[in-house]
């Protein structure tokens, strides 16, 4: 008696196999790490705030650079990019400016990266205190510029898996918060008609703080993530730092430590409300954490949260810039949310112009 099954049989046994062969790749994914998103770094002046010798895709930064980060630890990069400076003079693409974001994600990804596409600047949203350009969030042509923008560059890097999340927009500014949600959701919508499931992040007013989340309206869409900045106390953070108002002679700030009196150490361009004698420590911090943490909870408790910025201008002095930089990770560490410190290696940097970790960076790593 023939002990194999009828020929018909056997086609038909071989092909269902063949299919379910087929299906296994899609299925698992074997050859596709798990990118995780939890701790990144900020690679700024390089594709956005260009000036000087800063040039848009000046040669600085490269593939080495991306070697040294994955070794230190870091899971993925945030990108800034200048949305208003990667497009021909006929609105294409230019390839050009588009390379160097296509040269980064294929360094990431061959080191296990994951890559944030961030929108840092787009047509009329300009985050700067002093002549910055806010007019997207009421000027509806802008608003159509600025989706039209993330439809091509969407269009363009659709094919990327996951190792891939974009960001609509930077630190918006909007005169009023409720401005700012018709306007990331008119965006997202944009990127949804070529990347139906790749996670988004959408964020806060004010610069991303944490203070104005109460007032964002999350899109109606399973693959969205919140991202927000943190800088408090800016009298720390940011002390010296004259883009803000504070002159280069300021009083050393510490933290922990308590406010100076900033009579006579602030420029024209200063709009802060800092008063002397008041305490920066620890709980400061986790208090502006659970203030967030209270509103997820009521209103959006399963949604993902990344911390996109994070850091310390460079005059401040070594032990506080660790100290600060472990609280408000760990603060974020404990919750679950991800987080990106500002920035790579320029004045608030994780790495030295010798090539070496700074302070920064161990206050990131430190136990």
């Amino acid at each position: 008696m023939n002990s194999f099954p009828h020929p018909l049989l056997r086609r038909l046994a071989m092909l269902a196999l063949g299919l379910a062969l087929a299906a296994v790749p899609a299925r698992l994914s074997a050859a596709e790490p798990a990118y995780t998103f939890k701790k990144g770094v900020n690679i700024s002046h390089w594709l956005s705030q260009n000036g000087g010798a800063q040039t848009y895709g000046a040669p600085w930064f490269g593939e080495a650079d991306v070697e040294w980060i994955s070794k230190q630890g870091f899971d993925h990069i945030r990108l800034p990019v200048d949305f208003r400076l990667v497009f021909a003079s006929d609105g294409s693409l230019d390839p050009a400016k588009i390379k160097p974001i296509e040269d980064t994600i294929r360094w990431s990804k061959a080191r296990g990266l994951g890559l944030v596409l961030d929108a840092h600047f787009l047509p009329g949203a300009d985050f700067n205190n002093v002549g910055g350009d806010s007019g997207i969030y009421t000027d509806t042509g802008l608003q159509k510029r600025a989706a039209d923008a993330w439809r091509k560059v969407a269009t363009h890097f659709g094919s990327e898996g996951p190792n891939v999340r974009f960001e609509i927009l930077n630190e918006p500014v909007a005169a009023e918060d409720a401005q700012l949600n018709p306007v990331m959701h008119l965006i997202l919508a944009a990127i949804r008609e070529s990347n139906p499931t790749r996670i988004v992040y959408v964020t806060s007013n004010k610069w991303s703080s944490f203070h104005t989340v109460q007032d964002v309206v999350l899109p109606d869409d399973p693959n969205i993530a919140l991202t927000i900045h943190y800088y408090e106390p800016l009298v720390f953070t940011h002390q010296r730092a004259p883009w803000v108002g504070f002159k280069d002679t300021m009083p050393a700030v510490t933290f922990p430590g308590v406010t100076p009196d900033l009579k006579g150490y602030t420029t024209p361009d200063y709009h802060q409300n800092i008063k002397p004698g008041v305490v920066l420590d620890d709980a400061s911090v986790e208090k502006a954490y659970a203030d967030v943490s209270k509103w997820l909870a009521a209103h959006a408790p399963n949604i993902e949260v990344y911390v996109g910025e994070f850091g310390v201008f460079s005059p401040a002095d070594a032990a506080s810039k660790k100290h600060w930089i472990k609280t408000v990770r760990t603060d974020a560490e404990k919750r679950g949310w991800g987080w990106a410190v500002w920035d790579y290696n320029d004045s608030f940097g994780v790495r030295g112009h010798d090539g070496k970790g700074t302070p920064v960076l161990d206050g990131l790593f430190s136990k």
